[in-house]
Order: structure tokens, then sequence, then C-alpha cells
């Protein structure tokens, strides 16, 4: 017997033209930074993007949108946030503050039920930032979204990160899942960064690289991270360029 939750979650996806995955095989590499960056930018050219915190443990991305209209129910579904341009959905809205611990089957059901009630409406991007590794909302998401997704590997220039992150990749390419590219964060720290022995070491290209900047943590929204740090918006946006590009070329 189908399960009806996954009629209603295919109904309520199918409207959505690239989920992207921001993944790592490491904590603290920065992925919700750059993928709400992300989703910002795309929103502000005129893409209708969501970004997603898929992170049970700590969902911390929403934190970086101030909100101008909350998640609420409507006649066809859960309505995500809205920031701005940007629509925002988390698992942290949900839970705010309390413990959720889960096993694995529990966590499968937890995300049938999370996708097959939102309202996503439609889109041309739903961002996806996910926690490290490769856990049960990564398989989730290739089981029932194989054709929609494409993945940016978030690394940082040490050779710690770069061999955890070689086993997401792998991963990745076993479950053929289009990579994007990789993005080196924090890139003047860690020693030298050389983006082609980094493309070498992971087996994917480098299609950007972000430098860190102390004075983005003095601001609180991903808005202001950008808007007051010229230097940083100009890499997202230069990353976005690069996304578009490899998105396009993939889907033609």
């Amino acid at each position: 017997m189908i399960d009806p939750r996954i009629e209603m979650m295919k109904a309520r996806t199918s409207r959505i033209e690239n989920i992207v995955l921001f993944v790592s095989g490491k904590g603290g590499v920065g992925k919700s930074l750059l993928s709400s960056a992300v989703s910002y930018i795309l929103s502000e050219r005129g893409y209708e993007t969501v970004y997603l915190d898929l992170d049970f443990h700590g969902p911390s991305g929403q934190n970086l949108f101030h909100l101008d209209k909350l998640m609420e129910g409507g006649k066809s579904g859960l309505k995500t946030a809205l920031s701005g341009k940007v629509k925002v959905a988390s698992i942290g809205y949900m839970v705010k503050d309390n413990p959720l611990p889960l096993s694995g089957v529990d966590r499968m059901e937890v995300l049938l039920d999370f996708f097959s009630i939102l309202d996503f409406g439609e889109l041309d991007f739903l961002i996806v930032d996910l926690p490290p590794g490769m856990g049960e909302e990564t398989i989730f998401l290739q089981r029932m979204f194989r054709e929609k997704l494409s993945a940016v590997v978030v690394t940082l220039n040490s050779q710690m990160s770069l061999t955890t992150v070689k086993r997401v990749v792998n991963y990745l390419k076993v479950q053929k899942i289009g990579i994007i590219g990789a993005v080196v964060n924090m890139s003047n720290l860690f020693g030298k960064y050389e983006p082609e022995q980094v493309s070498r070491e992971l087996g994917i290209e480098v299609i950007g690289s972000i430098t860190y900047h102390p004075e983005v943590e003095q601001y609180k929204t991903i808005k202001d991270k950008l808007e007051k740090t010229p230097r940083f918006m100009f890499e997202i946006e230069r990353l976005v360029e690069k996304m578009l590009g490899k998105l396009s070329r993939r889907l033609t």
C-alpha cells in the first residue's frame, strides 16, 4: 500500500525546478552561511527561492534571516516563512530550543511528514542546508527527488577537511547525484590556497572560494552580512554565477 504522504509530497514538490544540496563531511565549514547567502542572492536576482535548513540536531541557518512573515498554515499546506524576497523553512521553527533525539527510522518519518505538509509553491531553487555527513536527510532526498538533485560541496583548505569531504564526494558519485562543484570556505586560512590541488584531491571542479572576513561576524542577518561586507558579497555573487552556468549546461 502506497503511503499517502508520498503522493502529497510529490504533488507539493512537483513545481520545484532545482533542488541544490549544500553538503560536507565535516561540521563547522560554513554550509549555513554559504547556503543562506546563495539563497539571498538568487532571490535578489528574481529567482523564486526557498532556503531550507534540514539539520535536526542543530538547526541554525534560519537565525540568519529576519522574518517579515512566519510559517503559517493554509489550504494548500504549511506555507514557508518570508524574509524579504527569500522564502525560509526550517525544522528549527517547529522544535525551537527543544531537543529532538531521533533514530534513523523516526527521522525518516519526520522528514516524510515535513515534506508532505510544506507548501513550496512554484520554485526555481530549493536550497537545502544539510547536516554534516551522509545521514538520513541526504538519503531521504536522494530517494525522493533524485532527478532534481544537484550538490555543492563545502570544504575548508585543510587536509583534515579535504579527507573527510572526499568521502561525501565519493558517495555523491556512487549515487549519481550531480555535483555542481566544490566551494572552499575561509580559503585564506589553513595555509596556502591552491584551487588546482583541492580539485585534484577531491576529484571535482572548484567553483568558488570564500575568504574569511572577520567583519561578517558583526552582523546578525545574512542580508546585513552581505550588504555591509562588499568583498563577501562579491565572492558570493561570483559563486552564484558559476553555479548558474554549471546548472544551465547540466540541464540543457
